[in-house]
Order: C-alpha cells, then sequence, then structure tokens
C-alpha cells in the first residue's frame, strides 16, 4: 500500500487483463453477427 502511494501509480494487471479479454470476446461477437446477418438478410 505504501509503494503505491509514493510512486502514485496503481498496479492492476489483473484488471486490465479481464477488460481486454472482454473486449475481445465482444468484438468478436459483434462481427460474427454481422456475418450471419449479412447471410440471411439478402438485398434484391
Amino acid at each position: 500500500m505504501d509503494e503505491e502511494k509514493k510512486s502514485g501509480k496503481m498496479k492492476a494487471p489483473g484488471t486490465l487483463v479481464l477488460v481486454f479479454i472482454f473486449l475481445a470476446w465482444f468484438a468478436a461477437l459483434y462481427f460474427l453477427n454481422w456475418s450471419v446477418l449479412s447471410r440471411l438478410w439478402s438485398i434484391g
């Protein structure tokens, strides 16, 4: 605790890893949904 106060930086590498995992997961779902919709909704 005292080291964090002295350096002024918060260390939370596990939280950052979880954020990037969720970001990648939601991005993958987003593009997967777009690809499925593009196959189902044919124009013309």
